[in-house]
Order: structure tokens, then sequence, then C-alpha cells
């Protein structure tokens, strides 16, 4: 209700899209109401017409709610599971099967044309992740390798092919937008096998004991599954809730078996008591670093950074593998001026975050500790991430007149005049004028000489 209410017009949350909930974008809200759209099978199931009716109101609630997000994902999968339901319920001749699987079909074509740049968008992420699984495709790159190590592998596409129609979509990208390719890059074949594995699993315990219940549970998987396809559900721990709640109930005849035996059950109980002590603990200890983080970079914004440094040093200890925190305080030391500190800081923040925005820090701070050639590197890698980008090349025109190259000077001035404008902004606009004019003064001083 609150996403229909978000599309009329009212309590808007991001300036970005119109509806996404509480979230900060569609795909967050239309996960969590795509992985609860099974449930309202619970209420259609009733005997009372009126709590049926409930039931009808609150699926069509959500179906609507997300399709006015225009999640392409959650219509995906809140499609699926109503040919899943329709085909058992009222579809029994053949030709309507066939019928509702070419209407499904159809609407998956037509969720890619309804935003077609960002699907070819998409389509060049899962390009590029297909060269990462190449790479180590059995037990994969590690947790965290596609923050990591993504963007290196589309910086290097374009190295290789050149600017395409992808250059124009190419993005600063953070997700996969796929979990069996997030899977696949994080841990391999072996781990998408162990995941099909336990998947066959919980197959096996609802045939053994098929009920209403263990229907619907598996419908919710079904759900989350098909939008794991687009999307990356994961994020958000309401998924991970609902599919704990989803395999409970699925195997709880194996469950009350195994804690029908006293010292078993005791001994999980205690266990769960003191990963919950532990985990209240380091919740805690987490909170309250997160919000002097936020105090400290919020007096940063102010114009105050010198004297929040101090902070930023007593923080790093609890987030010394934080990239994003890492990144914040590599760039309060940049605007310092103490590039050393801030360039060992950006380089620890590199391994574990492959980013176009660290690679221009990193080049900033090797340009003023007058390393060019390192510099150059960075700020070359920055503009192979996200070609449509401006900044890095306008960068390498200051650093090649920092250190007096007239003819790399005039190569970077004409690819920014002749470089197609992505988004129009006055930004983009005024860097092409000062280009031109930088390019006019150089080839009338070359005539001169």
């Amino acid at each position: 209700m609150f996403g229909i209410v978000q599309f009329s017009g009212f309590f808007q949350v991001s300036a970005v899209f119109k509806v996404t909930g509480s979230f900060d974008n569609p795909a967050g809200f239309a996960a969590c109401l795509c992985a609860g759209f099974p449930f309202a099978g619970f209420l259609l199931s009733d005997k009372n017409k009126y709590i049926r009716y409930v039931g009808w109101m609150a699926g069509f609630v959500i179906a609507v709610a997300v399709i006015l997000s225009q999640s392409r994902a959650g219509i995906m999968s809140i499609a699926f599971i109503c040919f899943i339901l329709l085909n058992m319920k009222f579809f029994h001749k053949r030709w309507m099967k066939c019928l509702s699987l070419v209407c499904f079909a159809l609407l998956l074509s037509g969720c890619y044309w309804m935003k077609k740049d960002s699907a070819d968008g998409r389509l060049l992420i899962w390009r590029c992740s297909a060269d990462m699984i190449k790479d180590a495709p059995w037990f994969g790159h590690g947790v965290g390798s596609f923050e990591a190590r993504y963007m290196d592998y589309q910086a290097g596409y374009f190295r290789q092919h050149g600017e395409n129609h992808y250059s124009m979509l190419a993005d600063n990208v953070k997700h996969p937008f796929n979990e069996y390719v997030g899977v696949l890059l994080n841990f391999g074949f072996v781990g998408l096998l162990m995941i099909f594995a336990v998947i066959t699993l919980l197959m096996y315990c609802y045939n053994t004991h098929p009920c209403l219940e263990k229907r619907i549970a598996l419908y919710s998987l079904i759900s989350i599954g098909i939008f794991s396809f687009f999307s990356y559900p994961f994020t958000y721990p309401f998924t991970w809730i609902v599919i704990l709640l989803c395999i409970v109930i699925l195997t709880r005849e194996y469950i009350t078996e195994i804690l029908a035996r006293p010292m078993i059950k005791n001994v999980i109980c205690i266990f769960i008591l003191l990963c919950s002590l532990g985990g209240v603990y380091k919740l805690v200890e987490r909170v309250m670093a997160e919000k002097e983080w936020g105090k400290v970079s919020g007096l940063a914004l102010y114009g105050v950074s010198g004297k929040t440094l101090p902070a930023y040093v007593g923080l790093e200890r609890n987030f010394e593998n934080n990239p994003y925190f890492l990144y914040n305080y590599a760039a309060i030391l940049l605007e310092n001026k103490q590039y050393e500190k801030s360039l060992k800081v950006a380089l620890k923040c590199r391994k574990y975050w492959a980013d176009y925005d660290l690679e221009l820090m990193i080049g900033e701070n090797y340009q003023e500790l007058d390393k060019h050639e390192l510099a150059e590197k960075y700020y070359d890698n920055a503009s192979m991430m996200c070609p449509s980008r401006f900044l890095p090349l306008h960068k390498l025109f200051y650093l090649y007149k920092d250190v007096g190259n007239r003819e790399r000077m005039l190569d970077v001035a004409k690819s920014i005049i002749d470089k197609p404008m992505k988004i129009k902004t006055s930004t983009i606009r005024m860097m092409k004028r000062e280009m031109k004019r930088e390019q006019t003064r150089l080839l009338t001083e070359e005539n001169f000489e």
C-alpha cells in the first residue's frame, strides 16, 4: 500500500525512482513483495469466503505494487508464480498450457524492451562476469570478488573491443544482477552444485510429506529463485528470513525428529544462545562505530574535515576491511593534502574494491606526489571502466599539461570534444568548451613554432 501511495505522488523516498516503498530503490521493494506473494495462498485456501476475499485483495495489491515499481525482475517473478497456479487450477488442456507459456515468453520480451538500455547494460555485466568465471571456474574468486575485481574486467573488455554500443551503457557496477552468477564468481561451479543439491533435498522433503503449507513455501522459494535471475534479492535481510522460514516449513518433520532427543535439543539451544550473545555484542559494537562514523563524516561535509582525522584513526580498527570507510578516510586525507597517507589507505581499499571513483582518487594522489606514470595508469583505467565518463580524460589532459606532453594533450582534447554525451550537463559542456580553447591555443602555438 505504501508503494501504491508513493505512485500517487505522496511520501517520496527517492528522487530517482517513483516507487521504492521504504527502500532506496525498487529492487528491494519488489524482492520483499515477491518473496511474500505466495503466502497469500494461506488466505485463499481458507473455508471462510471473507478471508478468501482478503487473500485475493492482498495478492492483487502486491501484484499492482510490483508492476507500479517497474521492477522487471519482480514482474517476471509474480508472473511465473501466477503461471504455475493457473496451470494447476484452471489450465488443464494442453493448448491452454502452451498459450500461457507463449504469453510468459512475450512478457519476458516485453520486460526487455521496457528498459532496453538497462537490459543491455546487464548483458554487458554478464559478458564480463563470464570472463571472470573462466579464470576461476571450479572454486571461484572468493567472497566479495565481484566488488574487488569486476570493474577491472569491464575495463579489460573495452581495452580489447574498443568503444561500442556498450560504451554508453557501462557504469560503476556493484552487483552482478544475477545471484547465480554471483555464486559462480564467489564459489565457482562447486558452490553452485552445492546449492542445487540443497534445492534437490528440499524438493525431496516436499515430495515425501506434501501439504498446502509446504507447497506455498516451495512457491515462495521459486519466486525468490526467479527474481534472482535478474536482480539481487539476497542483499535484503527479509529475503533471508523468508528463505529460512520456508526451509523450516519444508523440513519440519526432520527438525521435529531431531529436537525430540533432549541432549541434541539442549546442545542446539546452547549453541544458538552463545551465537546470539556473540552476535548481539558484535552488532552493538558495529552500531556504535557506524554512529560515530556518521557523525564525523557529517562534520567533514561542513568543512571541518581536519578536526575529524583523529576520529578516523580510531575508527579504522573497526572498519579495516570496509572499502566504503577506507574510501571515505582516503578522501578526507586527500582533502587535507596528506597525499602519502591518503594513497596508503586508498591502495588498501583497492584490495577490496575495484571502483571508478577510487581509481580517480589514487591517480590524483600519485599526480600530487609527482608520480606521473602511475597517475596516468589509474586515470586511464578509470576511463576504461566507464568509457562514457569525461572526468578521467579531463584529469589526463592536465596531467599531460603538468609534464609538458603537448601531443598527448591534443589527443585527449580531441577525444573530449568528439565524445558523445550520455547525459547532457552544464559541467560536460563547460569541459568541451574548455578543451576547444586549449586545442586552439596548442595549435596556434605549433603554427608559430
